[in-house]
This record gives structure tokens, C-alpha cells and sequence, in this order.
């Protein structure tokens, strides 16, 4: 417990100079830019006002639109952990099995073929995937599935939901590395000695190495792909007018909302730091079997 408690601390520690690094970032950049705006010119006094209505989560209102910022950034940071889960899920789901398989017949047969495959659609820049597959799509079918708020239920919105989740999920260049780490790990794990030993008793191998040989190494790689999968669904989000994060950050750069741009930073933030946290939590369980 004490040494859970010590990855606790450093982890909320880290969470906390993280998010005054880049918040205190974006805040120098944006008072260095040329021009007049809302958020300019404050000095230190003005930084830790903005920290104390960040760590307070009493936002304001947007000097831009005019509107509270909590109502236009959480809409917006729920939609990006949709795509960002489901993508996730996708990607997971896909690679998964062609790591076990793989493990399971050496690199031979079929699971070359799989190996190829994953390397090749990993290597897809995602931008590339995501107007490839508008194309298909409206071409073939006559609709074109970018999502349209201002229009609810009309043409096919389950596609709208979908198709983003599917291409992130492809593109974000983690089903190679899941495919990689999983083969090797498992590979390994059922040479072991405890795990000969359970397949000699006729018992099931995958189930005797599945802790270490699946689920430690999964939790690893997708915890520390969460802020690439971010960066991706950034992409995404332009090209089928997904309504998350990444659009609302373009826009409030383009207006220079240094308000709304830092609490999307300052929320970003969180929510990695939260991921490495209930990372190291299970990696904890997984290794300690503590409850």
C-alpha cells in the first residue's frame, strides 16, 4: 500500500507541473503574439487567476462568443473520449488475436500474412484513411457520413459515428506495435517453465499466460498510445466534422480564445495523466495481487 501511495503522489505531482508547463506556455505565446485580445498583457498576476479558476473549475464565460466555456468545452471533451475509447476498442479487437495467433504459430503460416497486414494499415497516415473512406462511402452509397448537429436524424448518423471510430482505430499506428508487443510477450511467456508445466498437466496454455503474456503488456501499450490516439482524433475530427476538442482548439486558435485554448489544454491534460494513473493502478494489481 505505501508503495502504492508513493505512484499515487507522483502521479498527481507530475498531473500538477504538467499542467502549469503548458498552460504557462500557451499563456507566454499567446501575450508574445502581435495584436490586441482578451487574456494579453495580464503578467503573473493575471497566470494565477487563470490557475486558480482552472484548479476551481470555474471557467467563465468566453470573451469571443460569449458563451460559458464549461458549455462549449465538455460537449466537445465527451466527443473526443467517445472517439478516443471507441478507436481504442477498434484497435484492440483487430490486433489482439493476430498477436496470439502469432504467438501460437511462430511467425508461420497465416500469421505472416496477419503480421503484414497490420504493419500495412498501421503505416496509413490517418487524414489519408479518413477522406479514402469518405470517398468510398459517398461514392458507393450516396451519403456523405460527416456528422451535422445543426440536421439531427437525418441521412444515416449511426455511419457518422461509426466510420470516425473505425478509421482512428486503423490509422492511429497502434495495431502494429499491440500486434508486436503481444506476440513477443506471449511468445515468451509460454516458454516459461510454470506455463510448460500447466500444458504438460493438460491444462489450457493461453489461460495460464493470459495475465502475463496478454493483459500486462495491453494495458502497457494502450495507456501510453492515449495521447497519440489524441493527436489523431484531432485529424479525424476535421475531416468528418467530428464536434470535439481538436476543432474547438483550431477555432479558439484562430479567434485567439486564450481562455477556451487553455482549459482545452488544461482538460487534456487531466485526462492523460488520469490514463497513466489508472494505468499504474492496474499494473499495480496485475503484479502485487493486492485489492
Amino acid at each position: 500500500m505505501v508503495r502504492f501511495l508513493k505512484v499515487f503522489s507522483r502521479e498527481i505531482a507530475n498531473a500538477v507541473l504538467l499542467v502549469i508547463g503548458v498552460t504557462g506556455l500557451l499563456y507566454l505565446v499567446f501575450n508574445i503574439l502581435p495584436g490586441t485580445f482578451f487574456g494579453k498583457g495580464g503578467g503573473i498576476e493575471g497566470y494565477i487567476g487563470l490557475l486558480r479558476r482552472l484548479f476551481t473549475f470555474r471557467f467563465g464565460i468566453s470573451p469571443v462568443t460569449g458563451k460559458d466555456i464549461g458549455a462549449l468545452v465538455f460537449p466537445a471533451f465527451r466527443n473526443t473520449l467517445i472517439l478516443t475509447a471507441g478507436s481504442i476498442f477498434i484497435s484492440t479487437l483487430i490486433a489482439v488475436p493476430i498477436g496470439i495467433f502469432s504467438a501460437y504459430r511462430r511467425f508461420r503460416s497465416y500469421s505472416w500474412a496477419l503480421n503484414i497486414f497490420s504493419y500495412i494499415i498501421s503505416s496509413i497516415p490517418v487524414f489519408f484513411l479518413g477522406y479514402l473512406v469518405l470517398f468510398i462511402v459517398s461514392r458507393y452509397t450516396g451519403f456523405l457520413p460527416i456528422l451535422s448537429l445543426a440536421e439531427p436524424g437525418r441521412g444515416r448518423p449511426l455511419l457518422s459515428y461509426i466510420l470516425p471510430i473505425v478509421v482512428l482505430g486503423l490509422g492511429n499506428d497502434s495495431i502494429s506495435e499491440i500486434v508486436r508487443l503481444i506476440g513477443g510477450e506471449l511468445e515468451r511467456v509460454m516458454s516459461e517453465d510454470y506455463v510448460v508445466a500447466s500444458k504438460a498437466r493438460g491444462e489450457n496454455v493461453l489461460k495460464a499466460s493470459v495475465h502475463e503474456g496478454i493483459l500486462i503488456p495491453l494495458i502497457s501499450i494502450v495507456f501510453s498510445k492515449i495521447p497519440f490516439i489524441i493527436g489523431g482524433a484531432v485529424i479525424v475530427e476535421h475531416v468528418f466534422n467530428w464536434p470535439g476538442m481538436g476543432r474547438l482548439a483550431f477555432q479558439a486558435t484562430l479567434d485567439r480564445d486564450l481562455p477556451v485554448l487553455i482549459i482545452i489544454a488544461f482538460l487534456s491534460v487531466l485526462f492523460i495523466r488520469a490514463a497513466a494513473l489508472l494505468k499504474d493502478m492496474v499494473l499495480f494489481y496485475y503484479r502485487t495481487g493486492e485489492r
